[in-house]
């Protein structure tokens, strides 16, 4: 039996702006969606253009038995997926932490369940599913240290999926940070939510939220009031 280590980041903090829980099959008509891997189940999801097909692969995809439980960083009430829990393990042990990984902790840490996602060599992927409430969310992930800009971040992750969680590493100044959020809404049609790490509290943030007079203002309340 694997002794469970305990996670970095219990505390469990979500500054909500917009929560939606999206539309999922369970509440209409399902499309009967059968894949045969879960490379081809990627390639599906990019394809189908409704919410209510994405999902349904999005379903496909975290029910495989493929998926492994990294146990020691899981918790009683949320898990860490992978496909490659062997390769992670061999990681660990050399006492490095990668930085997808620390993203997933955290997302434990505020009460979400997450699978891991391969990078399939010449298929687009995001780089996790994450559930919570019976809702399932793709997500891609991207770490930013100190002041660099996050503008070649944004770009890139909106081309993998509509969600972005963005962990950050080191000091930033809110308002630089929350202008490249906003400027990131404005410059891709296909970018719907932001998710923001800092430290362990996650900050949730919704295009039309983004869009609005007021964000800047908003946001700065926040981010000056949680550490």
């Amino acid at each position: 039996m694997i002794e469970k280590a305990p996670t970095p980041y219990p505390e469990r903090t979500e500054d909500v702006i917009v929560l939606v829980c999206e539309p999922t099959a369970e509440y209409g008509e399902t499309i009967g969606y059968q894949g045969t891997t879960i490379t081809n189940a990627l390639k599906d999801y990019y394809a189908f253009t409704t919410n209510r097909e994405k999902v349904e692969v999005l379903k496909w995809i975290v029910a495989q038995p493929d998926f492994a439980e990294l146990q020691r960083f899981s918790t009683v009430e949320n898990k860490i997926l992978t496909l490659y829990a062997n390769q992670y393990n061999e990681i660990l042990k050399k006492g490095e932490t990668p930085n997808n990984l620390q993203i997933a902790q955290k997302f434990v840490a505020n009460g979400y369940d997450v699978f891991m996602l391969s990078n399939p060599k010449g298929t687009k992927s995001a780089d996790f599913i994450i559930r919570k409430r019976n809702c399932l969310y793709y997500v891609e992930g991207k770490t930013s240290t100190g002041g660099s800009s996050l503008a070649h971040r944004f770009e890139k992750g909106a081309e993998q999926a509509d969600r972005i969680v963005i962990n950050l590493i080191g000091k930033r100044r809110g308002k630089s940070l929350l202008s490249e959020i906003k400027k990131a809404f404005e410059a891709s049609k296909n970018l719907k939510v932001v998710y923001i790490f800092k430290a362990s509290r996650l900050i949730f943030i919704k295009r039309n939220d983004a869009l609005s007079k007021t964000f800047l203002r908003a946001l700065s309340k926040i981010w000056i009031n949680k550490k």
